[in-house]
């Protein structure tokens, strides 16, 4: 999402009752980094931001005491062996402490680690499944959910293409993170249809293998095709809800038990959309798409879910009518108890990015402006949702 250049941006209050709430830069910030600044965590107690850098594993520490001069305090080298890359990054609510996701080459399983923030001495550390990706604390700091996506596919013995499975890790903290509770949750293979992506759609993963990149068909029913994405705790830690993208649907999972109690299916949007990649921003055509989110918040109430909804497969193109395209292209909001979409935001979204000058019309054939980063969070009277582009 970030990369040399992370613009720094605040939410301006309105000064009058019918006034739009609008964000504006406030400040840039240059990591020097040349690339690789993608992951964030930021502690709103301190006003502290972690900007995680994945191909040199590095976490730079900047304060946003004064949002219009952010100050680097920290530069924090993991010291990663090759081919070791530094996934997700979260802050701790309140502690002086940042966890990080750390993915190795192949199946190997990963890990994540609890950094001093200051010193980025490890705290701790803790063994996830393969691949891990995103980490994120729990509102109150003391528990630890790990997707891991597992994407590191490879040809197999026999002809196509095989991966680990996803799971999902958490860590219970409790009072002394140095002796963590670990539970590795297995994801099985999940329901066939109502609103889930199943082989029968004839859906493909595009994925680099050896080095090029190749088209892998995609079934539900394969544990290795489940790639966690991104995981938000209910308030109350006893429940995290994560994405899985590519199946087009929501993993829920119990805490307490460490298991899958359910899963989400978040079916298509239909709205319209400018589908050809030709110069011209036109949105009088109609889309029909699997949703297919990306990262997932909760309201800070825990009544709703809303997504990114970012989208990552490809109908086969030997099908007839080629199917729904894959990622809506929107932002979804689910009640979080029963899984009902309740509503999302249409073509706005890409609507919005042309009128900023930023719709990317040569993505009009593939995914649009792909909605991918989101946080969510209470402000004035409202419950606002940012999301990234």
């Amino acid at each position: 999402m970030f990369r040399r250049l992370l613009p720094l941006l605040f939410l301006a209050a309105a000064t009058a009752a019918t006034a739009e709430p609008r964000l504006r830069l406030a400040a840039t910030w240059e990591s020097g980094a040349g690339g690789g600044d993608e992951s964030l965590g930021y502690q709103a107690a301190t006003r502290r931001l972690a900007v995680g850098n994945g191909a040199l594993g590095r976490v730079r520490v900047l304060s946003l005491a004064d949002p219009v001069v952010p100050e680097q305090t920290a530069d924090l080298d993991l010291a990663l062996p090759a081919g070791h890359s530094l996934n997700g990054i979260d802050f701790h609510p309140s502690e002086n402490l940042i966890a990080v996701a750390i993915a190795v080459p192949g199946d190997a399983p990963g890990e994540a680690r609890l950094l001093d923030a200051a010193s980025g001495a490890v705290r701790a550390r803790y063994p996830t499944g393969v691949g891990p990706d995103g980490i994120h604390f729990s509102p109150d700091g003391r528990r630890l959910a790990v997707p891991n996506e597992a994407e590191n596919y490879r040809r197999a013995a026999g002809g196509g293409y095989v991966s680990a499975p996803g799971s999902v890790t958490l860590v219970e903290l409790g009072e002394d993170p140095e002796r963590g509770r670990v539970v590795q949750v297995a994801l099985p293979p999940l329901p066939m249809g109502h609103g889930l992506t199943v082989e029968s759609d004839q859906r493909l993963l595009e994925r680099e293998v050896d080095g090029r990149e190749v088209e892998i068909p995609f079934d539900s029913g394969d544990p290795a095709h489940l790639e966690p994405e991104h995981a938000a705790f209910a308030p109350d830690g006893a429940t995290v809800y994560v994405s899985l993208q590519e199946s087009n649907g929501i993993a829920v999972i119990d805490v307490a038990s460490g298991s899958l109690s359910g899963v989400y299916a978040l079916g298509t949007v239909k709205h319209a959309a400018d589908l050809e990649d030709d110069g011209e921003t036109d949105f009088s055509e109609t889309l029909t798409a699997f949703r297919e989110p990306d990262q997932i918040a909760v309201t800070p109430d825990g009544r709703y879910l809303v997504t990114a909804d970012e989208g990552d497969t490809d109908p086969k193109a030997s099908k007839s009518d080629w199917g729904p395209a894959g990622g809506g292209r929107t932002v979804s909001v689910l009640d979080a108890a029963t899984g009902e979409v309740l509503g999302d935001t249409g073509n706005q979204l890409d609507e919005a990015a042309a009128a900023a000058g930023v719709y990317p019309d040569g993505r009009s054939d593939n995914k649009g402006s792909e909605p991918e980063g989101l946080v969510v969070f209470a402000a004035g009277d409202g419950v606002w949702a940012v999301v990234g582009l």
